[in-house]
């Protein structure tokens, strides 16, 4: 819909239009009495007598010329000011229904994500627990025979003890290998809660990596009862976090942030390494912590710069929206 508001220039405008037109009026009284007072200086002989009712008459119409113009004009711009008024408070409601239904959509997608959230980490758990029912299960019970095979080989038979030693470190590392899998399938340590499994990961990055970690949370950053997608949310952005750490940062120290308000849980993950020229997602890693945040309807910011090393910041929502 378009709208013409009557602008400053157009009343300035419409303004001399009336004073000029005023002139005008003014102007053809001055000849109407003129005209009046030579014709009766015609009938009498020479001389011009006052004309008073001529005089009344153009003056009269000067005057009423004066204010019916901008009378007029007045009430034209009125009418269209209102109609103006009238469109705008339309568009307001309908930029106001259009603003509420974008927040019902909001709320409804925030809903849907989190519901493919739970439905993604069901089929985790379930993933996980079936390679642990049946491929870990297959791979124990080979180790167990291979220990028997080893137990009843004869003392000269070297060859085939050192082969058996072979299959039985095989067997080992892909049993290490599995229940890695299955860690990060489904993370054990977040049944003990969310502080608990921070606590082991963070003992577990310091032991492997030998880099120095700080946990900075109060006991009410882990009360309150966040929803247990939420934590798995945060849980898998530290790991990822610590991950890109280790393999990329050449850090030697980091610091964990972790607070919680009436609202939203915040994370923050500083370390002292190497940095990086931009604090756009460039990785996978990156890229994946920037799609768990959006998918809970939280926030990111990730500073860097090289040689003074990286912090990232989340915050989260802690009740659906």
């Amino acid at each position: 819909m378009s709208l013409r508001v009557p602008s400053q220039k157009m009343i300035k405008d419409d303004m001399k239009q009336v004073a000029h037109r005023f002139i005008i009026l003014i102007f053809l009284g001055c000849a109407l009495a003129m005209q009046c007072r030579a014709g009766r200086a015609g009938e009498g002989g020479g001389a011009w007598p006052p004309a008073p009712r001529e005089h009344a008459l153009v003056w009269a119409a000067a005057l009423f010329a004066l204010l019916a113009l901008p009378l007029w004009r007045g009430w034209q711009l009125s009418g269209q000011l209102a109609e103006t008024r009238r469109a705008l408070a339309g568009e307001a409601a309908l930029r106001a229904s259009a603003e509420q239904a974008l927040l019902v959509t909001h709320a409804s997608l925030c809903k849907l994500v989190a519901l493919q959230e739970g439905v993604k980490e069901s089929e985790r758990r379930r993933i996980g627990r079936d390679i642990h029912d049946d491929l870990g299960q297959n791979l124990l019970a080979l180790k167990l025979d291979i220990c028997m095979l080893q137990s009843g080989a004869e003392p000269a038979q070297t060859a085939l003890r050192r082969r058996l030693d072979l299959l039985a470190q095989h067997i080992d590392l892909s049993i290490h290998s599995l229940r890695s899998i299955i860690h990060d399938l489904r993370p054990e340590a977040l049944a003990g809660g969310l502080q608990t499994a921070i606590e082991w990961q963070l003992s577990e990055f310091g032991r492997l990596n030998g880099i120095h970690y700080e946990l900075e949370a109060g006991q009410d950053a882990f009360d309150g009862g966040t929803r247990g997608e939420l934590d798995t949310i945060v849980f898998r952005i530290l790991q990822e976090s610590l991950s890109n750490i280790a393999r990329h940062a050449k850090a030697t120290e980091v610091k964990i942030a972790l607070r919680r308000d009436a609202a939203r849980l915040t994370m923050t993950v500083r370390d002292n390494g190497v940095g990086m020229a931009g604090t756009r997602p460039g990785g996978c890693g990156l890229r994946g912590i920037q799609e768990r945040v959006a998918q809970a309807g939280g926030q990111l910011q990730i500073d860097s710069s090289p040689g003074h090393g990286t912090a990232l910041s989340l915050s989260l929502p802690l009740a659906a929206a």
